[in-house]
């Protein structure tokens, strides 16, 4: 049903939870994950940098996606399942609901319903709702496990 499923990450529990989700599905299906992180080309200009942001500030973003990559990979590949990983630079909601699904054929994304950035939250929309209303590929939105409970 599912041979290639994507599940982008950004250290939040809810990312956690669709990661877990999508390694459960890729197992089933024997389909390939691609589990990816964005650096957010948004941050440059939520915190006033605009395309002239400091060396450090993107070199830290990319530090941390890099270190959420290898921590994903290292799960994938305990379960069995087959991964790529991938980091681009770019705006993630786009990159997640249209770039990425084109350029890796991708027939799932797996995602979680919030992210860590409250602040681009209120001042961007959410990540997970424009994925869900943009995106030509099926979405499936995984809670995090508190979730479930309140």
């Amino acid at each position: 049903m599912y041979e290639r499923i994507l599940v982008p990450l950004d250290g939040s529990q809810n990312a956690e939870q669709a990661l877990k989700e999508a390694i459960e599905l890729s197992k089933k299906f024997a389909a390939k994950l691609f589990i990816a992180c964005i650096v957010d080309e948004q941050h440059y200009m939520a915190y006033g940098y605009g395309m002239a942001a400091p060396i450090d500030f993107y070199d830290d973003l990319k530090q941390r996606s890099q270190r959420i990559l290898k921590d994903a990979e290292t799960v994938a590949k305990e379960a069995g399942v087959q991964t790529t990983t991938i980091l681009a630079d770019g705006i993630p909601k786009k990159a997640i609901a249209l770039e990425l699904p084109k350029k890796y054929a991708i027939d799932l994304i797996v995602m979680g319903k919030s992210g860590v950035d409250a602040l681009s939250r209120i001042m961007l929309g959410s990540t997970t709702s424009y994925v869900v209303r943009h995106s030509t590929t099926k979405v499936l939105v995984v809670n995090d496990a508190d979730d479930d409970q309140e």
